[in-house]
């Protein structure tokens, strides 16, 4: 009975949710100006080196950048 009754309405829906996702694609694949974008093959070739930098503080004093 769902199926049968309220077809036109899960079609309605179909249709919604297909013009909302093509939007949302839409606004995320324009190009801005001023935006970083990811570097995929940089952040794959990073080391925990590169990542990570261990600093020795001697006890009760603060760490100065």
């Amino acid at each position: 009975m769902l199926y049968t009754d309220y077809a036109f309405f899960f079609q309605l829906a179909g249709l919604i949710l297909l013009v909302a996702m093509i939007g949302a694609i839409v606004l995320t694949l324009r190009d801005r100006p001023g935006v970083k974008r990811q570097n995929i093959s940089v952040q794959n070739t990073r080391t925990q080196g590169m990542a990570v930098d261990t600093i020795k503080v001697p006890s009760r004093q603060g760490v100065e950048v």
